[in-house]
């Protein structure tokens, strides 16, 4: 069955490995090198590279990846429909998410969801905004707990709103003042994330038509809070990744202030399966009841 070979190399491609896809498929690695081998001779070219340290997809095997993922998609899809109609819930959901809310949002979601539904599977993969939007596409997560801006062929389910502040140095200057104006705050070096995750930053500074002094590019919150508290640079983030702030560390409100939006975004044909529907309303209530807005949040 072409559905059995499609999950066989889509695990294969995830794994990076036919031994560990064979494992978590509960196959043998002949048998699944075997299937991979006759859907390459069904579709007349090669699907994976393989080298020493494992299996990687050809070109040709990445354009086909959203299509075998939508296909076996919508057969889980059936299935959990299927399951439902005779009373059953059962599904796996996948979901990706921002790190901060993966700390903040998802513990609560994820135990009450799972004691609820203990037949709906959940797995978590934790990335960056431009990883997110890539996974989406690609069709390795279902939904993704992420922030604006999203691609216009996705949809997206605005959660709430979380505010951006000034991160300082204890000692700095702009400490002073109550709240900072962005353009005073590019007068001094800054410390971004790497691109792709920076769209919190470029949300204040394009909306202030501004080019900040980078000093550095840092991927993760933790590195560049820490770089500021030993006063090399200033920079900007949102309120969810400040609730462990290191010592030495001042934050001020923006004037004008800016936030971003936090919801769950969906490829533009999914989120439609029941499980999925019943963690989306899980995670709704969630933060209906708990995310406060305007304050830093406590940890």
């Amino acid at each position: 069955m072409s559905l059995k070979k499609y999950r066989a190399l889509l695990e294969a491609v995830e794994c990076g490995s036919l031994t560990r896809a064979a494992e978590k498929l509960h196959y043998t690695q002949p048998g699944i090198s075997h299937m991979i081998l006759s859907l390459e001779e069904e579709f007349g070219f090669p699907l994976l590279s393989r080298g020493k340290s494992g299996v990687t997809p050809t070109p040709e095997c990445r354009e086909l990846l959203p299509f075998l993922r939508q296909i076996t998609g919508g057969e889980d899809g059936l299935q959990e429909t299927v399951q439902r109609i005779r009373g059953l819930d059962v599904g796996n959901i996948r979901i990706g998410c921002f790190a901060s809310l993966s700390v903040h949002i998802l513990p609560a979601v994820v135990a009450a969801f799972t004691e609820r539904y203990p037949g709906i599977g959940l797995q978590l993969y934790v990335g960056e905004h431009g990883e997110l939007t890539r996974w989406l596409r690609e069709g390795q997560v279902d939904l993704a707990l992420m922030s604006l801006p999203v691609p216009e062929d996705f949809r997206f389910l605005p959660l709430f709103d979380d505010p951006i502040y000034a991160v300082l140095p204890e000692q700095h200057p702009l400490t002073a003042e109550q709240t900072v104006r962005p353009a005073e705050l590019v007068k001094y070096p800054f410390i971004m994330q790497y691109f792709g995750s920076d769209e919190d930053a470029n949300r204040v500074l394009d909306g202030e038509q501004l080019t900040p002094n980078i000093r550095f590019r840092v991927r993760g919150d933790d590195v560049i809070q820490s770089m500021v508290a030993k006063n090399l640079g200033v920079t900007l983030a949102p309120e969810l990744v400040l609730s462990h702030m290191p010592d030495g560390l001042a934050l001020r409100p923006l004037q004008p202030p800016y936030h971003r939006t936090l919801g769950i975004a969906f490829p533009g044909s999914g989120g439609s399966t029941p499980a999925l529907k019943k963690l989306v309303e899980y995670i709704q209530a969630h933060c209906q009841s708990t995310v406060k807005t305007g304050r830093r949040m406590e940890a």
